[in-house]
């Protein structure tokens, strides 16, 4: 997975210019059932991950948000990716970084794009984040909110 502090891709690769972002997923974990399999999951964060997907491709991010208020309703909080939806890979990365979504929603999706853009560059698909898998029904069963758009 890409790292935060990593630069974002060139947008030379001309994958990046025609694949275009077919869907993303929002899990926020479950911290009594996630607790064994998301070591650094915590009672006073919510955890979870961020994936975009394209042409057989996907890119994950992981977040750790405070367990406040401002982040409990998932759909509303994660809501303003719904605009990178339908665009390819590289206006996806020129949009968020126009937008004024704070730090954290714009370090979260900078993340996401990375790892999709290197996946896209190398046709990797990741099985594993980590020690965490990756397949839908283990991210559904460790999951107290998901949210697909």
């Amino acid at each position: 997975m890409a790292k935060i502090t990593d630069s974002l891709p060139q947008l030379t690769e001309h994958k990046l210019h025609e694949t275009t972002i077919r869907y993303m997923e929002i899990f926020r974990f479950d911290g009594n059932s996630a607790e064994q399999d998301i070591p650094w999951n915590d009672k006073s964060t919510n955890c979870g991950l961020f994936k975009i997907s394209c042409s057989g491709a996907s890119g994950y991010a992981e977040y750790a948000l405070p367990d406040t208020r401002e982040y409990a309703d998932l759909v509303r909080w994660s809501s303003v990716f719904m605009r990178l939806k339908g665009l390819t890979v590289a206006e996806a990365i020129s949009t968020i970084q126009k937008q004024q979504w704070g730090a954290v929603r714009t370090m979260l999706a900078e993340s996401a794009l990375k790892d999709l853009s290197a996946n896209l560059i190398q046709c990797n698909e990741r099985q594993r984040l980590g020690s965490l898998p990756l397949e839908r029904s283990f991210l559904m069963d460790c999951s107290r909110a998901y949210f697909l758009f």
